[in-house]
């Protein structure tokens, strides 16, 4: 019975609970096979939320994260990835896509290649109004799925997305950090403290600072390139070292 636990345990991944504020997640292969499942401290239906997460990658068209694993039967209930606006690798312009109840928008934004990357998404269900922040800028609303609800209780894969079945459209090749979730859509002046790390604001469905977590595959923590957050955006990672 103790063995059997064992191997159990060795095939659901690498489980823990930690506080995450000096390390990243680091997927160092596009592989469908590696990804990391959160688990959340809320787990009833979502009515609005508010999701964020900083990402550091040299690839434009890459999963970000997914409702749900591999077993999951529901599709695309919330999903957020990245693509070129076109295959020119210098450009600076992507589309920020976003999932909910398989109705997508794509917003066009703009960031430094080779930088970290902020992004935060709000979503009302009472109203159906979407918000996407880059690094700061709030982009323009979007109404979709107005009154729908978003179940967590199968979790939220990171470096994933689903499709018609779970053969992702590239996975996710960079590093992952900063990923916190609300059950409520944040004002802006909480956006902007979120962006500069304020580590007194922390979600209360998903928090990187008390971390619930299944890797699954070849995916590591890494420490973090710590930095000191200054007060524009263009300062965030100008002045940073190994914590």
């Amino acid at each position: 019975m103790e063995m059997r636990v064992l191997w159990l345990f060795l095939f659901a991944g690498s489980v823990a609970q930690e506080d995450m504020d000096r390390n990243v997640f680091l997927f160092s292969t596009p592989s469908k096979t590696d990804y990391v499942v959160l688990n959340p401290e809320v787990t009833e239906p979502l009515h609005n939320l508010t999701f964020c997460l900083r990402s550091y990658t040299d690839q434009m068209n890459q999963a970000l994260l997914t409702t749900g694993t591999p077993q999951s039967q529901k599709r695309n209930m919330f999903v957020i990835f990245q693509s070129p606006t076109d295959y020119i690798q210098t450009s600076p312009y992507f589309y920020t896509s976003i999932y909910i109840n398989n109705t997508l928008v794509s917003i066009k934004t703009k960031a430094v290649v080779l930088d970290w990357i902020h992004r935060c998404v709000t979503w009302d269900s009472n109203t159906g109004v979407l918000q996407l922040w880059v690094n700061g800028k709030v982009f323009p609303r979007r109404v979709l799925q107005k009154g729908f609800s978003i179940d967590l209780g199968e979790g939220i894969s990171l470096g994933q997305m689903q499709k018609d079945d779970w053969s992702p459209t590239p996975p996710f090749q960079g590093e992952i950090s900063d990923v916190h979730m609300w059950n409520e859509v944040l004002p802006p002046e909480t956006i902007w403290q979120v962006l500069l790390n304020n580590r007194y604001i922390n979600g209360n469905v998903i928090s990187w600072r008390s971390l619930n977590y299944t890797i699954i595959g070849d995916v590591t923590v890494q420490p973090k390139l710590q930095c000191r957050y200054g007060n524009e955006p263009r300062s965030l990672h100008s002045q940073c070292s190994m914590d």
